[in-house]
């Protein structure tokens, strides 16, 4: 039973561990594995809450274990890939201004999600959640790595900068997101459909890897799940309230 209690917490302190080899990878300048480790750690966060909940051993200590996981896997690590990728060579504090977007817009997300967090449960987040934000710049980082060689001009730092800070600002709006499937096929239709992509995302992204396109996949997996969140918010809502 002890033993039990604490799986959660051991796919959270993996998480973490990730994010560490993921800024070891960067400094080193192995951006596509830093990258992997990332979505791999993205992958263990999505995990490691619904097991608490299956296991019924929620706990205040998960909670805060699991942001300060997060803080590390997907707000510091995206800040350092964009200095060293993009803007270590400005003058001055510019490029760390700049670069540090994604750590400093994810820490005001996860602060406010664990003050404004409760006991009642919600399909949704208020504000694009942390690891959705990493792994979209992550896709980005990859993109780009993978196609400097052609040296094209949406890999420039003039395009991909500003597409980083919206990201970035998308975790600290009042947009709601909603929250990954349940690990059931008894959760409704909608469960069962959002399975279904992301399944259909996971292995997509296997084969991409093998065909150098994952990238792609990835960036379009994440720009769908952003613009679905801001659509339903600036569209679907207004026309309620106008039917109302």
């Amino acid at each position: 039973m002890k033993i039990k209690r604490h799986i959660p917490s051991l796919f959270t302190l993996i998480n973490l561990f990730l994010g560490f080899l993921a800024i070891l990878n960067v400094q080193s300048g192995n951006y596509n594995l830093a990258c992997y480790f990332v979505l791999i750690a993205g992958i263990l966060d999505s995990m490691d809450g619904k097991i608490a909940r299956a296991f019924g051993i929620s706990t205040d200590f998960g909670m805060e274990i699991d942001s300060l996981a997060d803080m590390v896997s997907f707000c510091l690590v995206p800040s350092i890939m964009v200095y060293h990728l993009y803007t270590s060579g400005l003058p001055g504090i510019s490029g760390e201004i700049i670069a540090s977007g994604p750590m400093v817009f994810g820490a005001i997300r996860l602060a406010r999600f664990n003050a404004e967090s409760s006991d009642k449960p919600s399909s949704t987040f208020s504000g694009l959640p942390t690891p959705v934000s990493a792994l979209a710049i992550t896709a980005l980082v990859l993109f780009t790595v993978q196609e400097r060689d052609f040296n094209l001009e949406y890999t420039q730092p003039r395009l991909i900068l500003p597409a980083i800070f919206c990201i970035s600002f998308l975790m600290v709006s009042k947009i709601k997101y909603p929250k990954f499937p349940l690990l059931n096929f008894h959760s409704g239709k909608a469960n069962t459909f959002f399975i279904f992509i992301l399944v259909t995302f996971l292995i997509s992204f296997v084969i991409g890897i093998f065909y150098n396109f994952e990238s792609r996949i990835l960036m379009g997996f994440t720009t769908v799940y952003i613009l679905t969140g801001i659509f339903k918010q600036f569209f679907i809502s207004e026309t309620i309230k106008v039917e109302v």
